[in-house]
């Protein structure tokens, strides 16, 4: 090759990669959006609390309320992104986002507080999936299909980190409004820059796909009754409305099944859970997800009740988790061009459950702290590795429900985790038999990938 056509190749190249950034940025940003309030509202709810006089049992549900939404939506949000397009539904989640901020920030009563929380919600629901399966789509090429899921994990664990710093800040200094205002200016920037980079995949390609109308009425009531079922079980005396919503939850998702089995059009395609890769890869974020809530829920628990710390000295002690995240989010690319996705999901998981197991026996707070610190530094490459195998792996035109899918795990897994754990407590078993069981779940998701993900070539 001449140096003319050197040049001019290298030329052409630049560009590309130029574009190639402001995309991950702006599908990371999308992420880091819709993420970032989940941590920062909760260092508000004092000032929220106060403003409104609430007691706390009402004052949960401006936190709660916001996670229904989430898991309640998130397979309808995916099986949108597939068949209207990921550009379209990006934006609607980037405007639903926008909107609900402005909604909550300028909120005169609870009632409007919670219903832009419920919409902040949604807008995740719609955007997650959609940055997810706009992240394989875009990019089908390697060291960019691993590059931009590294910045999208890494863009999601500095959203915690952040929202968990600033959030505070922001309270103090601005009033807790501003929490929600802030959020205003990013989401319409992020709009306006997604109409512009992202590829307008046409829905036309789908053959006259529609939405299956029944079966996402009955999938987000019945999602809504399990979580609402496990968020009461993990509550003192809520056993019983607990297994009520339970059982109303699995009679609709029942009925969901038979409408499905019927449907010209399913909301999620069986195949998509035939798949050894995808189903491996949404059990092993389960249990991992169930593992992160021994670490931070019943890790702040036992920091305040057993080490004698207050709720701010217990978040952070707890900050080591996010810090580790953020920084590991950024390896993932360089160990997958050295090793498969399941080694070193594998390998990462079974640090993990060595790292919870070393919490559960340490002894104080500052034996904790290293450990709380290798768990954050295992945690990246878990999210990326397994993001990496389950949504490439799935059809293009299923990308989104796929992404919606896995989402999904964090959510059910966390919910489950949470009632189970939090009712071992009220049983009066200890903070470390919980802890250890929650070891115990993290290494059962090391050996679920090793025996469902099928061997990957380096």
């Amino acid at each position: 090759m001449t140096e003319a056509a050197r040049s001019a190749t290298s030329r052409g190249a630049e560009p590309a990669a130029a574009r190639s950034w402001a995309v991950a940025l702006l599908l990371a940003s999308a992420s880091f959006l819709v993420l970032f309030d989940s941590l920062a509202v909760a260092t508000a709810l004092p000032a929220i609390g106060a403003e409104f006089r609430l007691a706390p049992g009402v004052l949960q549900w401006v936190v709660s309320l916001y996670s229904l939404s989430i898991g309640a939506f998130l397979v309808l949000g995916g099986r949108a992104c597939d068949l209207w397009g990921r550009r379209r539904v990006m934006m609607l989640g980037l405007a639903v986002c926008t909107g609900a901020g402005l909604v909550a920030g300028l909120a005169p009563s609870l009632p409007v507080l919670l219903a832009g929380r419920a919409l902040q919600g949604i807008a995740a629901a719609i955007a997650i999936p959609a940055a997810l399966s706009s992240a394989a789509t875009e990019f089908d090429t390697e060291p960019w299909r691993s590059r931009v899921f590294s910045v999208i994990a890494f863009a999601a664990w500095s959203a915690g980190l952040t929202g968990a710093m600033l959030g505070g800040v922001v309270t103090t200094q601005f009033g807790w409004r501003w929490v929600f205002l802030m959020t205003v200016p990013v989401g319409a920037a992020a709009l306006v820059a997604a109409r512009t980079l992202l590829t307008d995949d046409a829905p036309e390609a789908l053959h006259g796909e529609r939405l299956d109308v029944a079966g996402a009425v009955l999938a987000s009531a019945g999602l809504i009754a399990l979580l609402l079922g496990l968020q009461e079980a993990g509550q003192e005396g809520g056993l019983r409305r607990a297994a009520l919503l339970g059982c109303g939850g699995l009679v609709l998702l029942a009925a969901l099944v038979m409408v499905e089995r019927r449907s010209a059009h399913p909301l999620v395609k069986p195949a998509l859970l035939r798949s050894r890769r995808r189903a491996g890869s949404y059990l092993a974020f389960a249990t991992y997800c169930a593992g992160y809530t021994a670490v931070i829920v019943i890790g702040s628990v036992a920091l305040q009740e057993k080490h004698g710390l207050s709720a701010g000295a217990a978040g952070l002690a707890l900050s080591p988790v996010l810090v580790g995240g953020t920084i590991s989010s950024t390896l993932g690319p360089a160990l997958m061009r050295r090793f498969t996705p399941r080694a070193m999901v594998v390998t990462t998981m079974l640090v993990c459950a060595l790292s919870l197991t070393m919490i559960a026996n340490a002894e104080s707070v500052s034996q904790r702290l290293p450990w709380l610190a290798l768990w954050g530094l295992c945690s990246g490459p878990i999210y990326v590795g397994l993001t990496r195998e389950c949504i490439s792996d799935a059809p293009e035109a299923d990308r989104g429900t796929a992404s919606a899918l896995f989402e999904s795990m964090s959510q059910f897994g966390g919910a489950l985790a949470v009632a189970a754990f939090m009712t071992m407590l009220g049983a009066g078993i200890g903070f470390r038999p919980v802890e250890l069981i929650g070891a115990l779940v993290v290494a059962t998701g090391a050996v679920l990938t090793l025996l469902l993900v099928p061997r990957r070539r380096a």
